[in-house]
């Protein structure tokens, strides 16, 4: 029988209440969207005729601005980074994703709802073969890179340089034999007075001037959660990121440099 679940939340930005359903599907098929036209919340999550199928893959990305969306005409889905760091992390290749909203919810910020509900449902670990990655691969903008090395394993690291008290320049690490909820359970964060201006200052981390709204789970937790995005954007190369044999290295990424990084990796491992 077909693994599935069914979440239902809020939407960050719209507020509107958002359904998810995920379903296992055949090895090879990927990862793949089926999205409502955009402002469109169908209330019979299980109608599909107004839906269009969208690949979780770089070339489908349509905005990188605060988050990673993907779509196609007036289809598409925004935060799609922190499911697709679960998926990631929980070692799971294929599945069918619909969204009825424009938007995935974000629970808490971090990824580690999505990483609950995949493995309650039973969803199947599919990662098996490992891909070497034969040459290094990066993507750089001004004097932020991302660069994948080949190597015997996943690990990931991230150059966090933050003008903070309590962050400033700061390494963060993690490779795949540590436990996933040391990157599943950082939450995002971002500026008290932006998140105050989008309308979400009480659903997720801020920081002050001096501090963070709420107690950090993590004394490293922003760059915790920036290897999350990073591993999250890395699945839009084609196939899950943890497969791959390679040391991800990111200088003060992020979701824009990221993609192009995964388009650059896709045509690598092809």
């Amino acid at each position: 029988m077909t693994k599935s679940l069914t979440f239902k939340g809020k939407g960050l930005t719209s507020r509107q209440d958002i359904t998810v359903t995920i379903r296992q599907t055949e090895p090879g098929s990927g990862v793949t969207f089926l999205l409502s036209e955009f402002g469109n919340y169908c209330q019979d999550h299980e109608k599909s005729w107004n839906r269009i199928r969208v690949a979780a893959t770089a070339s489908n990305v349509v905005s990188t601005v605060r988050n990673t969306a993907l779509g196609k005409d007036r289809h598409r889905v925004c935060y799609i980074e922190h499911l697709m760091c679960a998926i990631a992390l929980c070692g799971i290749d294929d599945l069918e994703i619909q969204v009825d909203g424009a938007e995935l919810p974000m629970g808490n910020g971090s990824s580690d709802f999505w990483v609950k509900l995949l493995q309650d449902a039973g969803m199947q670990k599919t990662i098996s073969n490992k891909i070497d990655l034969k040459e290094t691969v990066f993507a750089s903008s001004g004097d932020k890179i991302v660069m994948a090395i080949p190597d015997q394993k996943f690990s990931a690291s991230y150059l966090l340089d933050m003008n903070h008290p309590l962050v400033g320049r700061v390494w963060g690490s993690w490779d795949c034999g540590e436990n996933i909820c040391d990157i599943a359970n950082a939450r995002t964060f971002g500026p008290l007075q932006e998140h105050k201006m989008l309308g979400f200052d009480k659903d997720v981390v801020s920081f002050t001037k001096d501090g963070f709204s709420e107690e950090l789970r993590f004394k490293d937790e922003p760059v915790r959660h920036k290897i999350l995005d990073l591993i999250g954007d890395m699945f839009l190369c084609g196939v899950n990121p943890l497969r791959i044999n390679a040391r991800f290295i990111s200088i003060k990424g992020g979701h824009s440099l990221d993609v192009a990084m995964a388009e650059k990796l896709s045509l690598a491992l092809a």
